[in-house]
């Protein structure tokens, strides 16, 4: 590994099962599931009619009245995240160059909640209807350019648009930039608020949705033998990533470092994964060597978990691919079971669970899996949460049309 090292020394997370770190660790340790009936909007109409609501969230409490009327929910939750990682990692941002933080945000869809209203006035109803901060409320950058404007960070920062790989794509570039030292510490993380019939549209026609709406609690079931389908999920997930010499300086809390990381693209189909998993592979093999591990050194994999047959095929595929001959498989599961697939902020909120899996040596697992694949082989963590010591963690999230993205976290050894 050439370059500087780079630690997790902040974690703000705004999601269906809990709001701040506390509120969503405990909650992620009681395996309840978080997945019920829409309330946002009237989802009679679609073959899906349940997702991961987060409740309880007040956009006033963490952004300025003002600004929450110019922007999206999406935005109102990863600005909450913002301020959270900050306050986590005991930094001042007043005392420090606002040249050396970087901010590296992914959403899908952008602001469209705030967004689909406004296009409806402007089809249905009179221009004149339609407000002015459409212009900026839908778009992918705002978040950055709010934080930025409100915190005054002039450092490197991008707005990627990765589908699901996008969260932890972000963390994997903020991590490049701290290593090849273009900043010094950097925000980091995805966040998504797609509980809005336009998402549920192209999810719908794109069959990926689950019609499992009679029990909304077993509704997202990846990797079982009756998984139905996608869920969808709201919420956000950012985390603060930092050059550890500069972390040790001020004495911040850590993590976990961010060790090694990789992004591949099956090229297969433009709507599907390959079926092999073979670039999927790939990623999790090119990660893991870009940490300077061996596979057997992964304790456990956080899987991406679509919950199709084709899709969870493909990664159990790789999956088993990679870890054949590891005297040790890892143990793999997909926390988000709870919440459901919150898109691009999925990987930083996967990343976020495993910061804390590492830092309380417990390993969660999968609810709602009862009926593995049998001719995978594949150690997959069921049941209720396990307390073992834990270093090494593989982070896997793809996109549309077979985009692979893998981060590995471990144990910081200083």
């Amino acid at each position: 590994m050439d370059g500087r090292r780079v630690v997790v020394t902040g974690i703000g997370v705004v999601a269906p099962n809990g709001i701040g770190k506390q509120a969503f660790w405990r909650n992620s340790l009681s395996g309840e599931c978080f997945i019920k009936p829409i309330s946002r909007f009237d989802a009679g109409r679609y073959v899906c009619r349940v997702g991961g609501q987060v409740e309880g969230f007040n956009s006033a409490d963490y952004v300025d009245r003002k600004i929450v009327k110019q922007t999206d929910r999406s935005t109102h939750m990863a600005l909450a995240c913002c301020r959270m990682a900050a306050e986590d990692a005991g930094l001042d941002l007043e005392r420090e160059d606002p040249h050396e933080i970087g901010m590296y945000f992914a959403s899908l869809f952008g602001g469209m909640e705030f967004a689909e209203p406004e296009l409806y006035a402007q089809r249905f109803l009179r221009p004149d209807r339609v407000s002015a901060y459409q212009a900026i409320a839908w778009f992918y950058a705002a978040t950055q350019g709010q934080w930025s404007i409100g915190t005054g960070i002039k450092g490197f920062g991008k707005s990627l648009v990765a589908d699901r790989a996008g969260g932890l794509q972000a963390v994997a570039l903020a991590a490049l930039a701290i290593r090849r030292g273009h900043c010094r510490m950097a925000f980091a993380g995805g966040f998504e608020a797609p509980l809005v019939p336009y998402a549920f549209l192209i999810h719908q026609a794109s069959g990926l949705l689950s019609a499992r709406n009679d029990d909304p609690g077993r509704a997202y079931r990846p990797f079982d033998l009756r998984c139905s389908g996608l869920v969808l999920g709201e919420g956000s997930g950012i985390l603060l990533l930092e050059d550890l010499n500069h972390a040790l300086e001020r004495q911040a809390p850590i993590y976990a470092e961010v060790a090694g990381w990789a992004v591949t693209c099956d090229s297969y189909h433009w709507s599907a994964p390959s079926p092999d998993g073979e670039q999927l592979a790939r990623c999790l093999s090119a990660a893991i060597t870009d940490a300077e591990l061996y596979p057997e050194e992964i304790d456990h994999l956080s899987a991406d978990g679509m919950a199709t047959a084709l899709a969870d095929g493909a990664e159990a595929q790789a999956i088993s691919s990679v870890f054949s001959q590891a005297g040790k498989p890892p143990t793999v599961s997909v926390p988000k079971a709870m919440i459901g697939h919150t898109l691009s902020a999925a990987g930083a909120l996967d990343a976020i669970w495993s910061c804390l899996m590492i830092k309380e040596g417990v390993r969660l697992p999968t609810i709602n899996l009862e009926t593995p694949d049998p001719q995978f082989e594949i150690n997959h963590l069921r049941g209720a949460p396990v307390n073992q010591p834990i270093k090494a963690v593989l982070n896997c999230n793809r996109g549309h049309g077979g985009l692979n993205t893998a981060v590995v976290l471990r144990h910081c050894e200083v």
